[in-house]
């Protein structure tokens, strides 16, 4: 545990040179997302976007370090074995998932304040947890493919699926009927049913994830 947890302080401590990088995009797509959520009268929309951010900011960036300070041959001079290395980054981009989320969770009252839209804490837990499910198995079907090879031959391909993801949400939430129906739903869940499940099913897809990265990357010639 000790070396994992000194692990994600590196990864951290590798992403504080080129914040700005970080948070430059992410202001600029929390300002459109929060113009489409004044057009649409929706706040919740920020938290999904937020954690969609995680994906497209996050990853990327980490394993972007790694191939140009080649880290990799630095964590090995370290002692710090491959398995902790994959673990520690799964910890990493689960935090900042969690952070991008409950970001998103607090923007969204002050949103709604501003917009005059409706506003309710049972509908923002239930879009948070299921934001953070959403993402969380894109993280775990992506995070081995990095670990295979690196960022250079998927980092155009991974840009894809969260900005689908974000265009399907924002197109739906475009047509009344779903918007209804979904807030409804959403309205009527239960949070703590919804966070059982959210965590069996990460718990799940993590392990498998997990698993096939320490393979992968252990096969991996740095």
């Amino acid at each position: 545990m000790h070396a994992i947890a000194r692990f994600v302080g590196l990864d951290l401590r590798s992403m504080r040179p080129n914040a700005k990088f970080l948070i430059i995009p992410a202001g600029i797509v929390v300002v459109a997302v929060l113009v489409l959520s004044a057009v649409l009268l929706s706040p919740y929309l920020l938290i999904p976007a937020m954690s969609c951010l995680a994906v497209l900011n996050t990853v990327m960036h980490l394993f972007g370090n790694d191939e140009r300070g080649r880290l990799d041959t630095l964590y090995a001079a370290l002692g710090i074995r491959r398995q902790h290395v994959v673990l520690g980054r799964y910890a990493t981009c689960l935090l900042m998932l969690i952070a991008f989320t409950v970001a998103g969770t607090l923007v969204a009252p002050v949103a709604a304040l501003a917009f005059g839209a409706e506003f309710e804490w049972a509908v923002v837990a239930a879009v948070a947890v299921a934001s953070v499910t959403l993402i969380g198995m894109l993280l775990a079907a992506q995070l081995p493919a990095f670990f295979a090879t690196g960022p250079g031959p998927i980092r155009i391909v991974a840009v894809f699926p969260p900005a689908i993801i974000m265009a399907v949400i924002f197109g739906a939430w475009g047509f009344p009927a779903v918007r209804t129906a979904v807030l409804s739903w959403l309205d009527v869940a239960n949070p703590a049913r919804l966070t059982v499940a959210a965590i069996a099913t990460l718990s799940i897809l993590g392990l498998a994830s997990t698993t096939l990265s320490a393979r992968l990357y252990a096969r991996r010639d740095l």
